[in-house]
């Protein structure tokens, strides 16, 4: 009986330090998830930055119809009748009369 006992103790002893340390909940799982969260964490700050910054472009196309108008004529290519676009790379659109108009 002491036998039983004392095998019964050894691997408790054995069996829960292992279970503390890599079973559910250990110390392995715990390393993973805050792995996860610091890099759940840094997703959401750059998201957050991309938010604001698309919220400050927001703002100002609700602020003034002129620049409503230059970003929709350079995204959407948008002519108004009489007149040529004219698209240069990193700039907004530039208005060029049309040889029709220019007199």
């Amino acid at each position: 009986m002491q036998k039983i006992l004392f095998l019964c103790l050894v691997a408790l002893v054995v069996f829960l330090p292992y279970e503390l340390k890599h079973g559910v909940g250990g110390r392995d799982d715990v390393y993973r998830v805050n792995q996860e969260i610091s890099a759940q964490e840094t997703l959401n700050e750059s998201l957050e930055n991309r938010n604001s910054l698309e919220q400050l472009k927001i703002e100002g196309l609700k602020g003034s119809t002129d620049s409503l108008e230059a970003r929709s004529r350079f995204e959407l290519n948008l002519v108004k009748p009489g007149e040529t676009l004219v698209v240069l790379p990193g700039n907004y659109a530039i208005k060029v009369p049309s040889k029709k108009t220019a007199k």
